[in-house]
């Protein structure tokens, strides 16, 4: 078993007062026209200026880099050239709109990421945008993370207000890592008001409000968040630390074995346990985890990754090469460079 215990798990990882927080920059909509300049096509339209968005300032672009430590606005990212997926999203979305592209949010069901943060477990999803292909039934997903993943699409649509309440969320986590209570719990209950229905939101609130000692508030809130998403295992994770914090035990127990079961079925949760048992040097915890993820979505080169250091912490180089072969095979051709230099060094490695 692990030793390390899950303490607040948090969802999705936007504060701006009442003001639309996706305002696109003033500059945006002439940046727009000028990139896609003598392109006919929608499809051709999009793949230019996606490419835009990362390409160096000497060849035009925005120069813009990967960064999931903060959620900016459109405006911010447009200032710093930095962004994480959400942010990156409504920036692409506010362009593509500029210049008539049909353009929506959407979330990645495929694809999810838990990670530790100090003391903290974040559970954040993963927003595209998807804009209409221009012939009939076409769509095209624009997406940022840095690892793409092959066949990893499976998209549901979101409302903008959905999408603005997972930026207050966002905030919300953000602000109390930067020991920011008051404005973290302002941005959590913007979250709320502008889409009741988030679990996320709620989820994030409860947190807030543990880590000011009200609990009952607390409770209160792990509670609309399950009642409103009863797939979402976090509020299950939550509730569980605050009862037994209580003395509560035969209820923390229930919720322990519902959030189990509800994360069962999630492969990136698997793969977190997995990389959580390797820390740990648990190496049947570590291996069992790593095997159910796989099984879960074995398209995913992430997890051979992960099973790949596993096995070398065993000193199995044979099964750790097997591993990292079929990472670099699920790998999109031009991510598959990053597995050719590890494979090199493994193969000149005599069997331990």
């Amino acid at each position: 078993m692990l030793r390390r215990v899950l303490p607040f798990l948090l969802g999705a990882v936007l504060l701006a007062g009442a003001e639309d927080p996706f305002e696109p920059p003033p500059e945006l909509a002439a940046y727009t026209r000028q990139r896609t300049l003598g392109q006919q096509g929608n499809a051709g339209k999009v793949a230019v200026l996606l490419r835009s968005f990362f390409a160096p300032k000497e060849e035009g672009g925005l120069g813009i880099e990967y960064d999931n430590a903060y959620t900016r606005t459109p405006r911010e990212t447009w200032r710093d050239r930095k962004a994480n997926c959400l942010s990156l999203t409504a920036l692409y979305v506010a362009a593509c709109r500029s210049i008539g592209l049909e353009a929506r949010y959407g979330e990645s069901l495929r694809i999810s990421r838990w990670r530790r943060v100090g003391s903290t477990v974040r559970y954040e999803r993963h927003v595209v945008a998807v804009v209409a292909g221009g012939t009939i039934g076409q769509e095209l997903v624009a997406d940022f993370l840095p690892e793409v993943r092959k066949g990893a699409q499976l998209i549901a649509y979101l409302e903008p207000r959905r999408v603005e309440a997972l930026f207050y969320s966002n905030r919300a986590v953000e602000l109390l890592a930067e020991s920011k209570p008051e404005e973290a719990l302002q941005a959590a209950h913007r979250s709320i008001e502008v889409d009741p229905g988030l679990g996320v939101g709620w989820n994030i609130l409860g947190v807030v409000q543990r880590t000011q000692g009200t609990d009952a508030e607390a409770e209160a809130s792990f509670r609309k968040a399950l009642e409103a998403d009863p797939r979402d295992g976090a509020p299950c994770g939550n509730l569980e630390s605050l009862m037994r914090a209580q003395g509560r035990d035969a209820e923390a127990q229930t919720f322990r074995e519902q959030g189990l079961e509800i994360r069962k079925r999630d492969p990136f949760f698997n793969a977190f346990l997995a990389e959580e048992a390797l820390g740990d040097e648990h190496w049947a915890e570590a291996d069992k985890r790593i095997r159910q993820a796989i099984r879960l979505l074995p398209q995913e080169p992430e997890f051979y990754l992960v099973q790949a250091r596993i096995h070398l912490a065993q000193g199995q180089t044979k099964d750790a090469i097997k591993a990292l072969e079929k990472a670099r095979k699920w790998s999109l051709p031009d991510m598959q460079s990053r597995f050719d230099s590890k494979l090199a060094l493994l193969k000149n490695l005599k069997p331990a």
